[in-house]
């Protein structure tokens, strides 16, 4: 039984329509997790994965650095966006979360046969200017490192999805396939773990430099407690 996306009542899923609000119904597979769902759900019932971004109306976009119209690759239902001047690959950010959550599925090996690695060498200088703009929104895009240890920069818009250049779409796949975000988020644990460690032992530093002054004063040592607590509080903020 699955849900009628209009009412919710439970209906059988060979059932042309509803059998309480008499809507049609067309069975289609959650481009996530292949659950099976009717078409008019916002989001599968089962993983909770967006039902509507790859078949919605789509915008016709621009090179961020040819500005040549984009031509769009369809994959496994994902709809990928090429410039065949620079050999570059915009993604919007539903696609590419469907790619990262299927990293080991039918979609990232759809990816990496269609596109070229380049092989294990340095990747191109991408022409025209080092900062592009989003596709969709002109908006300058961030550079930044896809993740630690993927050895590859990318161009993000938070809002609408990210440009790589060529070749580093398929490098990307390759390095998630292989486990690279689970090694990026437990390095980022680590560091973090580090960062608290030194963080507790500067507070313990400036506890015992506090006792110790206290103690001097305490001790009939000079007068200048004030003065020497002052110091001695800004000298382990420089450290």
């Amino acid at each position: 039984m699955l849900a009628c996306p209009r009412c919710g009542g439970a209906v059988p899923e060979s059932s042309p329509q509803c059998h309480y609000c008499a809507a049609p119904l067309l069975l289609k597979a959650c481009p996530s997790c292949l659950a099976r769902v009717f078409l008019g759900h916002k989001f599968c019932p089962e993983c909770g994965g967006g039902l509507e971004v790859a078949t919605g109306p789509r915008v016709a976009r621009r090179c961020p650095r040819c500005v040549v119209a984009l031509s769009v690759r369809e994959l496994d239902e994902l709809h990928l966006d090429d410039c065949h001047q620079c050999g570059g690959t915009f993604v919007d950010r539903a696609a590419l979360e469907q790619l990262l959550t299927d990293r080991r599925g039918v979609r990232a090996e759809s990816v990496l046969g269609a596109y070229d690695t380049g092989g294990d060498g340095p990747l191109p200088v991408p022409p025209g200017a080092v900062y592009v703009k989003c596709p969709d929104c002109t908006t300058v895009m961030n550079r930044k490192m896809f993740a630690q240890g993927a050895k590859v920069i990318v161009d993000v818009c938070r809002a609408h999805g990210t440009w790589f250049d060529q070749h580093e779409l398929p490098r990307i796949i390759r390095f998630v396939m292989s486990g690279g975000l689970e090694r990026a988020e437990k390095a980022q644990l680590e560091q973090a773990r580090e960062q608290v460690k030194r963080e507790m032992s500067r507070l313990r530093d400036m506890q015992m430099d506090a006792q110790r002054h206290s103690s001097t004063y305490m001790a009939g040592g000079s007068g200048t407690l004030g003065a020497d607590l002052l110091g001695a509080f800004i000298g382990s903020l420089l450290r």
